[in-house]
């Protein structure tokens, strides 16, 4: 009995940080991102209390060209606010070498767009993502996603 209670305790002390409600990806052919190629995301949002963290997670293999990507991100809530924003996700640091986490030769990088960020309204929130790159297609890209967590 006394491992059990050790047990639950250690799941709810590692459960009171972030809590992810929604990630999905989206891969691409030949790992090249097309520019006309749209990453779509419909996002459920029960909880319009909570303050959310706003990722888009890329994997790119070991000869992605660029220190960073840029893209657009735009999104509909389900009571007709539209916004759009662009970034630059960046994936190097100053010595020119990769930030995220490794595989053999593909990285996994996790860029945030939107901190301590607030939903409005209960419903599906509709996400679309786009290379904004100059050059197309974007070679070395493999997928990329959304990720939103609850945060405290």
């Amino acid at each position: 009995m006394k491992n059990l209670l050790i047990i639950v305790f250690i799941f709810l002390l590692c459960s009171c940080g972030k809590t992810k409600v929604f990630e999905k990806f989206e891969k691409f052919d030949d790992n090249e991102w097309i520019m006309n190629k749209t990453v779509k995301f419909d996002v459920p949002i029960e909880d319009t209390a909570a303050i959310y963290n706003v990722y888009v997670p890329v994997r790119h293999t070991d000869n992605y060209p660029f220190d960073g990507l840029l893209i657009n991100v735009s999104y509909d809530s389900p009571n007709g606010e539209s916004h759009s924003k662009n970034y630059k996700l960046s994936f190097r640091d100053a010595g020119g070498k990769f930030k995220g986490d490794v595989s053999g030769d593909i990285w996994d990088e996790k860029n945030v767009i939107m901190e301590k960020a607030k939903f409005n309204a209960v419903g599906t929130y509709k996400f679309e993502i786009i290379d904004d790159m100059p050059k197309t297609p974007t070679p070395g890209i493999m997928e990329v996603g959304l990720t939103i967590e609850k945060s405290k």
